[in-house]
């Protein structure tokens, strides 16, 4: 059995279910921000949060972005500290 890297085992979502699922989530944060409801950023993790991040901030009207990085694994296949 060869082994992979954790990215090659992943749950692969389709681009339709994945544009489905944020809009969904968009819909349900609607209303229930701290701001009298309303919420003033989107926060993003990179390496595979920033399409649903987009569209979550599409949907709820919000202009602020903001990204966190995060490594998971290292190049050569050993876990990340």
């Amino acid at each position: 059995m060869t082994d992979r890297l954790p990215h090659e085992r992943g749950f692969h979502v389709s681009w339709d279910q994945l544009h489905r699922d944020a809009r969904a989530l968009a819909w349900r944060l609607q209303g229930h921000g701290p701001d009298d409801g309303g919420w003033r950023a989107v926060v993003a993790i990179t390496r595979g949060g920033m399409a649903p991040a987009m569209i979550v901030s599409r949907e709820l009207d919000i202009r602020t972005v903001d990204t966190i990085s995060v490594k998971s694994y290292l190049s050569g296949g050993g876990e990340a500290d």
